[in-house]
């Protein structure tokens, strides 16, 4: 008699697990990483368009022009630039940003699909997969909502506002941040909770 069933041998098939709590952690502690990476887009989309930037900080620390401590000021991250005159070229370089900490989402997610990695790597993966919040919370202010949800502003959504001086349906962008955002989730799920099988077949008896 023949019998067949599925195994997950050892360092095959299965992708090694990591704990919520963890990723948890390391999000938060990424963000002043996700914050130099959504100002730098900015002064990169600036100094594309012609400009150039004048002052960059994140959480109170100066880091251009010269390296300096100014304090708390109300904002996660501020990019300064000149030189950026036109309202297309001043709506690039807002919208900059938030595409920028996005794209490294859909980067992050496509490189957990292509092969399997340490757990070292898929940790620091899964982390950038979900930047995607970056986009999604500042399109709240879009539907009235706080940027943080419970504290900031609930006028200005920077990407939104950038979005429809750019010519794009105000709707139509909101629906593609959320859809985009809610397949990025998904496929994140989807590569860390399921993990391929391997199909053995036992010898008859």
């Amino acid at each position: 008699m023949s019998r067949s069933r599925i195994e997950h041998p050892a360092g095959v098939g299965r992708s090694p697990a990591i704990s919520a709590p963890i990723i948890l952690i390391l999000l938060i502690l990424s963000h002043p990483l996700g914050t130099l990476c959504h100002e730098l887009a900015h002064g990169l989309a600036a100094t594309c368009c012609g400009g150039k930037i004048e002052r960059l900080e994140i959480y109170g620390l100066q880091l251009w022009p010269r390296l300096h401590w100014k304090g708390w000021s109300g904002s996660y991250g501020e990019c300064e630039s000149s030189g950026v005159s036109t309202p297309t070229h001043q709506a690039i370089e807002a919208l900059a940003g938030a595409m920028s900490t996005w794209l490294v989402s859909v980067i992050a997610v496509a490189l957990l699909w292509l092969r399997r990695w340490s757990r070292a790597a898929k940790t620091i993966l899964v982390v950038l997969s979900l930047w995607w919040i970056d986009l999604l919370t500042y399109m709240l202010p879009s539907w009235g909502i706080r940027r943080s949800i419970f504290w900031g502003q609930n006028k200005i959504s920077e990407p939104y506002d950038a979005a429809v001086a750019l010519g794009i349906p105000g709707p139509a962008f909101q629906a593609f941040a959320i859809i985009s955002c809610v397949l990025l989730a998904a496929a994140l799920i989807a590569r860390v909770t399921i993990s391929p099988a391997t199909h053995t077949q036992e010898p008859s008896q």
